[in-house]
């Protein structure tokens, strides 16, 4: 019986030293076996709509979508197809506007940020307002006498000047320059008054815009006008 049990032990354990070594050699073989073997499956549409697979993908085909299989024909995981120069323009396009967006966001906030930190009420906001616009009517009002002076000299530069023409006398270089630095400096004065008068409308426009701003962020109702009828 001592026998018997000695052999059964040897035998286990070549069994043992058998069987280990075919896991090793198993392990081995995979390791080197050749990538189609191991490697996953992709699947592309050729050039005539039909769909192919293999374990690598035609030069020609590897810019399309592919779709990676596993050994068991279960979709794992698509690489999408490269994009063409109108998509990657369409995307930088849209990338632009939506950069655009978040710049006008961020002004908007910052403008109503520095609103309501500069004006505490509505009376604030009106006295800046007419600060501002007494600055613009001062400085056309000086514009305008400035302009008044002008013409009253180029008046008189225009006598003289009629004055030898009639004398049949040649109008002396000094008198034409005269005239002509008058009223280059009246047309300057009238474009000057021009801008300013837009100033004042758009001043009026962002009073405006500012004042239902101030009201929606604190949350006041505009006032509504009363009709005051005697009876």
């Amino acid at each position: 019986m001592k026998l018997y049990l000695t052999r059964l032990h040897h035998t286990m354990k070549a069994n043992n030293s058998f069987n280990l070594t075919r896991l090793i050699c198993l392990i081995c073989v995979l390791l080197i076996a050749p990538a189609s073997m191991a490697g996953s499956i992709k699947c592309w549409t050729n050039k005539d709509g039909i769909r192919e697979c293999g374990y690598s993908v035609p030069p020609e085909y590897s810019q399309k979508r592919i779709e990676i299989m596993n050994q068991r024909g279960v979709k794992v995981d698509v690489r999408e197809a490269a994009k063409t120069k109108e998509q990657l323009a369409e995307e930088a396009r849209l990338a632009e506007l939506k950069k655009e967006e978040l710049r006008r966001q961020e002004e908007a906030r910052l403008r109503d940020t520095i609103l309501l930190n500069t004006f505490t009420t509505e009376r604030d906001l009106k006295i800046s307002y007419d600060d501002k616009l007494e600055v613009i009517k001062g400085v056309i009002e000086i514009t305008n006498t400035s302009t008044r002076s002008l013409q009253n000299n180029l008046n008189g530069v225009q006598k003289k000047a009629a004055n030898y023409e009639r004398a049949g006398e040649t109008t002396p270089e000094n008198v034409l320059k005269q005239m002509e630095s008058l009223e280059r400096q009246l047309k300057e004065n009238d474009e000057f008054i021009t801008r300013k008068e837009k100033e004042i409308q758009s001043l009026n426009n962002q009073y405006e815009a500012d004042l239902k701003r101030f009201r929606e962020l604190k949350g006041i109702e505009p006032k509504k006008p009363t009709n005051s009828a005697k009876m």
